[in-house]
């Protein structure tokens, strides 16, 4: 009877502290309302300042023609997605690490993993694709410029751009926190690049009604990352 009792102990002990180690794992709802809310804020900054120098006349929010005729016509190019995921990384880390200091450095290491490995990398890689494309066809003649081949290029590059950039961030993060950076490349990383798939139509296709609405998708693929940066966690 001891034995059976000494068990039943054993075993709640353990199912309690699993579930204490998964809760912890997690960010609480504060944080997590918090980071999206410091993502979204940090992508309307950018979108504002890219809007202005663009030369747009900036809406009130009752000049309903101005607001439409700027969503309908703002394309954005690879150096416009590096300011929009800085923006976005930089609000949902200011206001993650407010809410749950505790893990500021998961946070400030997750938060260069995206910018870098999901986005500075990636979209020097899908501009730099298109533009060997380019260099290529005036230097040999071939492939030829055409909207498929820049897709195909801009393609080649935003995949291996994330390749590269993973295995650069943690490269990085190893050499500044001196410790083994074991974050591997995951479905959300590649989830991501929803944006760069959008940079890729627009830039292959610039001026036309596709390039405005892939456009148009780029700014809210941007929220995930500053997302992910503020609700990271120690694991």
């Amino acid at each position: 009877m001891s034995l059976t009792v000494n068990k039943i102990g054993y075993n709640n002990t353990t199912f309690t502290r699993t579930n204490d180690n998964k809760h912890n794992k997690e960010a609480g709802f504060i944080t997590k309302a918090a980071s999206a809310a410091g993502s979204t804020a940090g992508l309307i900054g950018a979108t504002i300042y890219i809007t202005k120098k663009r030369g747009y006349k900036l809406p009130t929010l009752n000049d309903k023609k101005q607001i439409i005729k700027i969503i309908k016509n703002l394309e954005f190019k690879a150096k416009d997605v590096i300011l929009l995921a800085s923006s976005s990384v930089a609000g949902g880390l200011i206001c993650g690490t407010l809410t749950d200091p505790k893990h500021a450095k998961a946070k400030r290491k997750e938060g260069l993993t995206q910018l870098v490995g999901n986005y500075i990398i990636p979209s020097l890689f899908v501009g730099g694709g298109m533009k060997l494309n380019k260099i290529l066809n005036k230097t040999f003649k071939f492939p030829p410029v055409k909207k498929s081949v820049q897709a195909a290029f801009g393609t080649a590059g935003f995949i291996s751009g994330v390749i590269v950039g993973n295995r650069i961030s943690r490269s990085i993060n190893k050499h500044i926190y001196k410790e083994n950076d074991n974050r591997r490349l995951n479905w959300k990383d590649w989830f991501e690049q929803a944006d760069n798939v959008c940079l890729v139509t627009s830039m292959a296709n610039p001026g036309t009604k596709l390039a405005k609405y892939a456009s148009k998708i780029i700014p809210l693929a941007h929220i995930l990352p500053g997302y992910c940066t503020g609700i990271k966690r120690d694991i």
